[in-house]
């Protein structure tokens, strides 16, 4: 049931992350993995965002997204499900949905809130990422650097 709860989530923010854009021109895109652990743990339940740096008319509205899952990995998704994302230079947020009666108790950390708006802040990024795929590989999947997030994050930086 937890599965089928954050498929649909994760379906339903792609929908409304994707916008309503029509059109075939896609740009091509690449396969990327990657992992988020909270804490040393994974973030189960959360969502990444990749939000393209440098805004394009062609990508003004692209979001590539994927939910984090129980071993805390994603892949992400721009067109379809998994089937990764165009070239560039992105800022990466990392955000919990607003958990609902379906959400089972003790899957979020109590402290979502707040990461929610340390990770999540769209003026001020913790991540970003670099996305291109090497001229001179066959590589089929990028897998970037793990994000490592921290829950005391407030208390570190003063």
């Amino acid at each position: 049931m937890r599965r089928l709860i954050h498929y649909f989530s994760y379906s339903l923010f792609l929908f409304l992350s994707s916008g309503c854009g029509g059109g075939g021109d896609q740009l091509p895109v690449i396969p990327v993995q990657g992992k988020v652990l909270l804490d040393g743990e994974p973030a189960v339940g959360a969502y990444v965002e990749f939000v393209p740096q440098n805004s394009t008319e062609a990508i003004r509205t692209m979001r590539p997204v994927s939910s984090v899952d129980e071993n805390g990995d994603f892949v992400l998704s721009t067109y379809a499900g998994g089937d990764g994302i165009p070239e560039g230079e992105y800022n990466v947020f990392v955000r919990w949905p607003t958990p609902d009666e379906m959400t089972e108790p003790d899957s979020y950390p109590e402290n979502w809130e707040s990461l929610r708006e340390i990770y999540g802040d769209p003026g001020n990024p913790k991540f970003d990422a670099t996305i291109q795929k090497p001229e001179d590989s066959e590589i089929e999947v990028i897998v970037i650097p793990t994000f490592e997030l921290v829950s005391d994050e407030d208390e570190s930086e003063e």
